[in-house]
């Protein structure tokens, strides 16, 4: 236990010596009693996993005052999923091809690669360049933590009790324990398949493939499938998507109706509601595919987009009293604690609840907080902000309309077309179109959806209103700059004003 010299003077004042004489003139009152008080011993906090939710863990808390015990994993050199192999090294890809494509969409110009047979490969050394840089400030930020009261452990963790675990061969006790150990690929069960397959690939091999294949078949409608098969396409690859549901089943069924009308309007083959029956690996290194309805479908590449599932295989959850669902998720509450437990946290894909990074970075801050402090900080965005950077892109803010109808929302919606909206035009986006849901009693904007070029973007002016219950009124009085893609927000939120018994105001139109 530390200590400190306190004096307590005769108005119960507590006045803290930090090795300075005090004389007792410079005391609030005289006669005061001089003691020795005890300091409470910093809490000792782990966290397991060394990606964007832990790293964020990690640092909260020994901002709060923690000694922290962070355990990276066996790959702490590659920083984290998003900066790897996820958010980072896909978007550089797309900037590239899309770039490509937009520039030849007129017929104007002769665009072409210096090195055809190259171009995908140059791409690819150019992606691992930057991301190279995005790892290297990553570990320099983790490196510049380290302290006697911040210790990096490079290497996985397991726990063997309530309060204790084990990293290669060494116990560890600790007070409170953040799991963010992050997730890896989902498999799909069909008959035949084989993993280990040469030819078969996940997000992490198709981003490392430097040649174009003749064609592709990709498995799964999630962000990977649509953001992969449509630049595929657009490379000069034959793509057929494969989805047991409709596009974007979780959200209104406009949106995913017409995303596959874009992508099939770009050659990308769009096989919804469908189901893979059998697939086999043939003599020259293809694959063939029986689906559902009768089709032998053959191509040279293979990509498995369904999905990550937690990773908490080796976490050792039985000691530590810790339960989890058949998938792997482990039950959290708004305050990131596992129920059952006040000393167990989790945040980030472990979870599984909310997948993306930026999600995971506030579940690993609120996580932090309560771990070190014991509080209750919860879980308070209400938009929830979900992107596929497809092309247009597709953006989700809020609860899903047919929710908020569960709970008993008379709900009111608008809707705008990309074409109307001239910057949205002249992007080239004559396609997207975007649809906002109001509750009609209270006029907050309940949810709001674009598929759009710029959508990521857009989408967050919506999303702060849903997030401080902004009624539909307020967010028309906003003012937007004419020309920009923002008008669309602007159209949308004037329809629902007006449906609503407001008057806008005068908008530009041209």
């Amino acid at each position: 236990m530390f200590s400190r010299e306190v004096i307590f003077t005769n108005s119960g004042w507590l006045v803290p010596v930090f090795g300075t004489r005090t004389t007792q003139n410079q005391l609030p009152h005289a006669n005061s009693v001089r003691r020795i008080e005890p300091v409470p011993k910093p809490k000792t906090i782990t966290v397991i996993g060394g990606g964007s939710a832990g790293f964020t863990a990690a640092r909260v808390a020994a901002k709060l005052g923690a000694r922290v015990l962070f355990f990276m994993g066996e790959n702490a050199d590659h920083a984290s999923l998003c900066i790897e192999a996820g958010c980072m090294p896909s978007k550089a890809m797309f900037q590239v091809i899309d770039a490509m494509h937009h520039a030849r969409r007129h017929g104007w110009l002769r665009v072409e690669p210096k090195q055809p047979d190259e171009y995908l490969a140059q791409i690819v050394r150019w992606k691992d360049v930057e991301i190279a840089r995005f790892r290297d400030l990553r570990n320099a930020e983790i490196r510049e933590m380290a302290s006697e009261n911040f210790q990096i452990i490079r290497a996985n963790a397991r726990f063997t009790g309530a309060h204790e675990l084990e990293s290669e061969g060494k116990r560890y006790r600790f007070d409170a324990a953040i799991i963010t150990s992050g997730s890896v690929t989902s498999w799909p069960k069909i008959p035949g398949f084989d993993r280990n397959w040469p030819g078969l690939w996940t997000s992490d091999e198709i981003l490392q493939n430097t040649r174009i294949p003749k064609s592709l078949a990709v498995i799964g409608p999630g962000p990977i499938g649509l953001e992969f098969s449509l630049r595929y396409a657009r490379l000069g690859a034959q793509v057929t998507l494969i989805a047991r549901s409709p596009l974007l089943h979780d959200f209104p069924a406009k949106f995913g109706e017409r995303i596959a009308t874009i992508y099939e309007r770009e050659g990308v083959r769009m096989l919804t509601s469908q189901k893979v029956e059998r697939i086999a690996r043939r003599d020259d290194g293809s694959f063939e595919l029986a689906l559902a309805n009768g089709e032998t479908l053959h191509s040279e590449k293979v990509l498995v987009a369904v999905g990550r599932r937690p990773a908490v295989d080796g976490l050792g959850l039985d000691a530590a009293g810790i339960s989890h669902s058949a998938e792997g998720c482990l039950d959290i509450g708004e305050d990131m604690r596992i129920p059952g437990s006040a000393h167990f946290f989790a945040a980030g894909d472990v979870a599984g609840k909310r997948m993306v990074v930026h999600h995971a970075h506030i579940e690993a801050g609120i996580a932090a907080e309560n771990a070190v402090t014991e509080g209750d900080r919860k879980w308070t965005k209400r938009s929830n902000i979900q992107v596929i950077f497809s092309d247009p892109e597709f953006a989700f803010a809020g609860c899903k309309p047919s929710d908020a109808k569960a709970e008993g929302c008379r709900l009111v919606s608008a809707s705008a077309e990309s074409k109307d909206v001239g910057k949205l035009h002249l992007a080239g986006d004559d396609f997207g179109f975007g649809e906002f849901f109001a509750d009609a009693e209270s006029a907050r904007l309940i949810s709001a959806g674009l598929l759009c070029d710029d959508a990521s973007n857009l989408i967050h002016l919506p999303a702060y209103a849903i997030d401080h219950q902004h009624t539909v009124h307020q967010l028309e009085d906003a003012e937007y700059y004419h020309p920009t893609k923002m008008e669309i927000v602007s159209e949308i939120g004037d329809a629902l004003c007006r449906k609503l018994g407001g008057k806008p105001f005068a908008r530009a139109e041209e």
